[in-house]
């Protein structure tokens, strides 16, 4: 209603829109409301706990706290011009953000066994953004946020105000701008993102992990700022290792064509001269000219024409044995070869998987222990055994014992061969 809507013009009201709001904003705040809500009654977490200062918190904190900042500054800006379609689309990407990269980025803090600055670290940040957001979002959705706040804010803390309606709206903090860091990890998102199009465009499934993700980089700075984020690309592409590269010719072929839609009314009939000198081109030297430049000069019958990144659209084609795609500036390419170690550990993640849905039909509490039997033969059986203490602790199996005669409800088959369960909590 608000997001698609221009203050001053019709209301366009379809149910699909409502449908979309209610999966892509309410949903996922109350999801990540429930994750925080679960662990921190699992933990005994108070708000009122000691939590390290920002500056000692890990980078995916600061991150958060960073955008968070941006987000009410620049919320509090939209209404200040009576743009509440553009505020609502801050408060969709900083939602997005925070389910899907902070919150399952972290979760593993949140679960850790015992008591550390990290733990605290983690529920302090998750606690002030989930704050900051229900109050940020309190003029958009008045009932939901009303449920967070007086769970969150007014059952801790009595002298609270009555209501999120009644609470000061969030002002924006000095100490949580981090700009840098905020480019960074939208680099490495985005780096991400094109990964997970290169398996999807590919067919190349998720749980299979490949040798190497190779980064197309401008330079040295670019190579260490993404670098500091290497494990969590490696985890969100599956892969082993995360590798540079400043020669993207190596792996794919590039392709530069006019963007028709946009040049059609700049060049008009030298449109398809355009096309064709283009096409005659060397494709990974006009690349490297408009990442360096910002744009390319090519020769057309009637002289010198400049072209800008929207004026031209880059098609790749990776080598044999590689798969790319291109997005935003950047490159990502993944090697598709996959060696006998690649295909178990694959495997080894198809039984994780199998037994966590077990676990869920069980109805089994998060932290619950279970017991594991198991049955399989050929590769399969051979995954299992080379990572029997991975599946078993990523499935909090306390016992995990090879049994021919092991079957039950939870029997499956992986890759057509049939793979034995018999499960039970410990």
């Amino acid at each position: 209603l608000y997001a698609g809507t221009v203050p001053g013009q019709n209301t366009r009201f379809f149910d699909d829109a409502a449908t979309d709001a209610v999966r892509e904003f309410l949903l996922k705040i109350w999801t990540v409301y429930s994750f925080f809500v679960t662990y921190a009654n699992i933990d005994g977490w108070e708000p009122g706990a000691e939590r390290p200062p920002l500056a000692e918190r890990p980078d995916m904190d600061r991150w958060v706290l960073a955008e968070l900042d941006a987000t009410v500054r620049a919320v509090r800006q939209e209404l200040d011009d009576f743009k509440s379609h553009m505020a609502v689309r801050h408060l969709l990407g900083f939602v997005d953000g925070l389910s899907n990269w902070y919150v399952r980025r972290s979760r593993s803090r949140f679960w850790a066994e015992g008591d550390s600055a990290d733990k605290h670290a983690a529920f302090g940040t998750l606690y002030e953004a989930l704050v900051d957001l229900t109050k940020l979002a309190a003029p958009f959705i008045p009932f939901m946020t009303e449920t967070l706040f007086q769970n969150l804010v007014r059952q801790q803390d009595p002298s609270a105000p009555e209501s999120v309606h009644l609470a000061s709206f969030p002002e924006p903090d000095d100490a949580r701008v981090d700009d840098e860091l905020r480019a960074t990890v939208g680099r490495v998102r985005n780096v991400v993102a094109l990964g997970q199009r290169v398996r999807n465009e590919n067919k190349l499934k998720v749980r299979q992990p490949l040798a190497e993700a190779i980064v197309v980089v401008a330079d040295d700075s670019e190579r260490q700022a993404i670098d500091r984020f290497a494990s969590a690309i490696r985890e969100e592409l599956n892969v082993r290792e995360l590798g540079f590269t400043q020669e993207p010719q190596k792996y794919v072929e590039f392709e530069l064509v006019p963007n028709f839609r946009v040049l059609g009314p700049k060049l008009g009939k030298q449109v398809p001269a355009c096309k064709k000198a283009l096409a005659e081109a060397d494709g990974s030297a006009l690349y490297t000219e408009m990442e360096d430049e910002g744009k390319i000069v090519i020769d057309l019958p009637d002289g010198p024409v400049e072209l800008t990144p929207d004026e031209v659209e880059v098609r790749l084609a990776a080598r044999e044995d590689f798969a790319a795609a291109s997005g935003a500036g950047q490159v990502v390419v993944l090697d598709t070869r996959v060696d006998g170690s690649l295909r178990r550990e694959g495997l080894a993640r198809e039984v994780i998987n199998r037994i966590q849905r077990a676990r869920k039909s069980m109805d089994l509490a998060y932290e619950a222990r279970i017991r594991v039997g198991w049955a399989a033969d050929g590769e399969l059986a051979d995954a299992i055994e080379e990572h029997a203490s991975r599946i078993a602790g990523e499935t909090l199996a306390t016992g995990f014992d090879r049994n021919e005669e092991a079957s039950g409800d939870h029997d499956t088959e992986i890759e057509g061969a049939r793979l034995g369960l018999a499960i039970d909590p410990a």
